[in-house]
């Protein structure tokens, strides 16, 4: 049986944790297919857009996403695990729910920062977020 899941990462602790757990419950799942997702902020910024041209600011976030997803790509290839790398530019929450749509992902992981469920509620987090607009399971790694 194919199973598709969507590992989203941004460098942290929470991330790498997650990364972790993917490796761990790779055993028991035949055929897992991994997406490995960075998704980074827009940069719309007046000062940005001064500053930087189009193209290096997507070098930049290209290099951005790339570092923060370093770790946890090595932690899933130690494990005999590949996976597919995403970098892509958005609103976080969003962008990890579309992507997981348009690839047809089983499952979502992604780490937390390790606050309350009922604290992150009211914070309005990236996990809290997702866990809103996702269709598929969510798991969170605290």
């Amino acid at each position: 049986m194919n199973y598709t899941l969507l590992l989203a990462v941004d460098g942290s602790d929470g991330s790498l944790r997650a990364a972790r757990h993917v490796a761990y419950i790779a055993g028991a799942i035949q055929e897992l297919k991994v997406h490995l997702l960075n998704v980074q902020p827009l940069g719309d910024d007046w000062m940005v857009r001064r500053m930087l041209k189009p193209e290096e600011l997507a070098t930049l976030e290209q290099d951005w996403g790339g570092a923060a997803m370093a770790p946890a790509r090595a932690i899933l290839q130690e494990a005999g695990i590949v996976c597919t790398d995403h970098i892509v530019q958005g609103e976080v929450a969003k962008t990890i729910v579309r992507l997981a749509e348009e690839l047809a992902c089983d499952q979502i992981v992604m780490g937390t920062w390790g606050r309350s469920a009922l604290g992150d509620l009211f914070m309005g987090s990236v996990a809290a977020k997702v866990l809103h607009l996702a269709r598929v399971p969510v798991t969170l790694v605290k």
